[in-house]
């Protein structure tokens, strides 16, 4: 399985993960996504179990540093502007 990390905002590939023996099950144990409530992991996790790939988004460091200078750059939870 393959578990790619992207920043919600600029959309940046932030890094990988590629575990082949890994199933579904074990990058939710591996990874603590099952300390996420529903609508966290709905707003967090995609699968694309065609190609055993998990999409995980996070915020780079660049975008957590603009947002924490300048809090009004996001527009209701949106794309940096």
């Amino acid at each position: 399985m393959r578990i790619e990390y992207t920043c919600k905002y600029c959309r940046h590939l932030v890094g990988a993960l590629d575990r082949p023996e890994w199933g579904e099950q074990d990058a939710e144990y591996h990874l603590g996504f099952q300390r996420l409530n529903q609508v966290e992991r709905n707003e967090a996790i995609a699968y694309n179990r065609n190609h055993d790939v998990v999409y995980v988004q996070t915020v780079c460091d660049y975008c957590q540093t603009a947002v924490e200078s300048h809090p009004e750059l996001l527009v209701e939870g949106k794309l940096l502007q």
